[in-house]
């Protein structure tokens, strides 16, 4: 049996016109890697590096979890977007 492998690049537009673009690799049901850019902010600057850190290896279905659980620790803030608009992208691209 083939392990399903995906690699996407998938642009999101959130309800006030911004960009949020996401550049996946899936493998099973699993993030092997994902890089998050747009043209959006993020506070603290590395939130969004401890994002694309903290989802690699997690299942698709964990990704609301796990992102509410680092934002709350980790006091991330969105400028341009919200987790909700996140986790539609990441959700999308399967």
């Amino acid at each position: 049996m083939e392990l399903f492998k995906m690699k996407k690049s998938i642009d999101y537009k959130v309800k006030d016109g911004k960009l949020l673009r996401l550049d996946i690799n899936i493998e099973g049901k699993k993030i092997k890697k994902i890089k998050i850019t747009g043209d959006f902010f993020v506070y603290p600057e590395e939130g969004i590096e401890d994002i694309e850190n903290i989802l690699c290896g997690k299942r698709i279905k964990e990704v609301e979890e796990v992102l509410k659980k680092i934002q709350k620790e980790k006091k991330i803030k969105f400028i341009g977007f919200s987790m909700k608009d996140l986790v539609f992208a990441i959700k999308s691209s399967v």
